[in-house]
């Protein structure tokens, strides 16, 4: 579709009144570029200059911007979209497990049984030269893909590792597995209690610890690793921007920063500019330092990071049963007898209070709400503060984080409030199968419920919560579109987004959730030149193949960060 010559005329007035040069640093020529501007949308050619789209539309309109050293590009009728952002990731995280052990079962990795796990961290051990006494750490492994159908305990782990502290990370990030050597070292003994928000689960009929850990326990033990140099830091970080560029990311995220993350990304950016905008949110644990600084800037980017507000943690993982719902699950649930509902991280008055503060100080929040009944909670706080402090909750942009098992009701809440779910539709994939036992058909189906919210004429996002799922935006769009599970049975069909709405939420509505809409989203005159090109069209390809459209080029800023041989 040829794009109307208004922009390439607002684009030379808006360049005259600047008096400044009119030639174009790139011009990209021979593309199928979606603007995401507008459904329907769509340009050949694109111009550039100091980074920004100078304009769009045909060849014959770029030419009067071309210079003899203007670079001129020929995508060979490839399809270009606005450069993904990523809404919730956890880009430290990424750069941290590039050193672990990876006990993903299939299709992500081979761990298949516990004997797998131990094989895989033996062979981390080796390759990492990781002396006795050394922690090891192996990241991902999910139970009920185990062919023991359970989670490993420390027995499983003590015979092989009887010199080294070993911890396992469950693939939710929500729980995790201490063998005995780690057990000591942390002081888990029979006689701990477990912290507020957390549990140290123990051997039946017994208080001795059997090594399993979940929630707020899991920050204790993160907190206990060795923290790795910069030189090291920078070697991790730099291997985790490259995945995100490899796979079309020009926006990634970093979903909770504890303080070891905020000093380790603000050193390396320190060293030099971030290739990719990394927006970071302080996590709710540590953020005294942050709001007692008056030097410490929100929502402003330098060298490539910013800092965007405050993201809560309520409850845990619905895989891993400690989503906190309103009604019970329906299988058996580690450590609890009877009306098992999950954990919650926070209670109702500290929930109450933690928004009221961050409303107030007008510091936008990103909060951790898997469970219906930490949606619940959280919108109890939402409302009373809101009320309190008199604001228009259109201005805050508050993020409920994963939203997963919503009703709809809860849809309703979420657009009188003008609240923005950020799903995880790859859960229909990795996980629809879990869900469908431990939660029943009705829950389980309503998960991540695009089409109802995008009827509601709710702004809404989709993420991989990397590394919790792969990096992958074609998944992402592809789980949204088929929400297909691994069994091959489609988890709510009513629920299923177009591919277009699928698109929105990787682009124009994730500019928007960070307020960024001005400058990202979309390719329009004066926003960024942000740009991923695809080997296929989305909107013209069978939805079954989405996930196989390959990644060809990845543009920051007019200039190519990634180029697939």
């Amino acid at each position: 579709m040829r794009i109307h010559h208004v922009m390439t005329i607002l684009a030379v007035l808006l360049l005259g009144s600047c008096n400044t040069s009119k030639y174009a640093d790139e011009i990209y020529i021979n593309g199928d570029f979606i603007t995401m501007a507008k459904q329907g949308h769509r340009a050949t050619s694109l111009a550039v200059k100091d980074g920004k789209i100078l304009a769009l539309g045909d060849y014959d309109d770029m030419i009067q911007f071309q210079s003899s050293t203007t670079e001129v590009v020929d995508l060979l009728d490839r399809t270009v979209l606005p450069g993904f952002i990523d809404a919730h990731s956890h880009i430290s995280i990424g750069a941290e497990v590039v050193n672990h052990a990876n006990l993903s079962s299939p299709p992500v990795a081979d761990i298949n049984n516990i004997g797998d796990i131990l094989t895989a961290l033996k062979v981390n051990q080796d390759m990492n030269q990781i002396d006795s006494g050394e922690w090891i750490v192996g990241w991902g492994y999910d139970p009920d893909l185990l062919d023991e159908g359970r989670h490993p305990i420390k027995a499983d782990l003590d015979a092989s590792f009887p010199n080294n502290p070993v911890f396992l990370r469950h693939v939710s990030g929500h729980l995790g597995v201490l063998n005995s050597v780690a057990l000591d070292r942390l002081g888990f003994t029979a006689e701990t209690s477990d912290p507020e928000g957390g549990k140290i689960y123990r051997f039946q009929g017994s208080s001795e610890p059997n090594g399993l850990v979940a929630e707020s326990v899991m920050h204790i033990v993160l907190e206990s690793l060795p923290i790795p140099s910069k030189e090291l830091q920078k070697e991790q970080l730099d291997k985790t921007f490259d995945l995100y560029l490899r796979n079309g990311f020009t926006t990634a995220n970093d979903g909770y920063s504890t303080p070891t993350y905020i000093k380790m990304l603000r050193d390396q950016s320190q060293l030099a500019p971030f290739p990719i905008d990394v927006i970071a949110l302080v996590g709710f644990k540590d953020m005294q330092d942050q709001l007692s600084d008056p030097d410490f800037k929100w929502r402003q980017y330098h060298n490539g990071l910013k800092f965007a507000g405050v993201k809560m943690i309520t409850d845990g993982s619905p895989q891993g049963k400690t989503a906190k719902m309103r009604d019970p699950y329906l299988t058996a649930v580690p450590g609890c007898a009877h009306d098992c509902t999950g954990i919650s991280l926070i209670n109702q008055e500290q929930t109450d209070q933690l928004v009221d503060l961050l409303y107030s100080q007008g510091i936008q929040v990103f909060s951790h709400c898997n469970g219906d009944g930490a949606i619940d909670m959280f919108l109890n706080a939402h409302d009373q503060a809101i009320r309190t402090h008199q604001l228009m909750s259109s201005e805050l942009r508050t993020v409920i984080i994963h939203s997963q098992f919503m009703r709809e009701d809860l849809v309703e809440q979420y657009a009188s409030h003008q609240l923005i779910p950020s799903y995880f539709t790859n859960h229909t994939y990795f996980w629809g199968d879990v869900h469908l036992n431990n939660m029943g058909q009705e829950r389980a189906f309503y998960i991540s419920p695009i089409s109802d919210t995008d009827d509601a004429g709710i702004t809404y996002t989709n993420h991989s919560d990397y590394p919790i799922t792969p990096l992958d935006p074609m998944m992402q769009i592809h789980s949204a579109v088929n929400r297909v599970s691994r069994s091959g049975i489609v988890i709510g069909p009513d629920q299923r987004a177009t591919v277009y709405e699928a698109l929105k939420a990787m682009t124009i509505n994730a500019a928007y959730q960070y307020f960024e809409e001005d400058i990202k989203g979309s390719l329009e005159v004066g926003k960024w030149a942000d740009m991923v090109v695809l080997s296929d069209d989305p909107m013209n390809v069978e939805v079954a193949n989405l996930k196989d459209i390959t990644i060809l080029q990845t543009i920051k800023k007019g200039k190519t960060v990634y180029l697939k041989n």
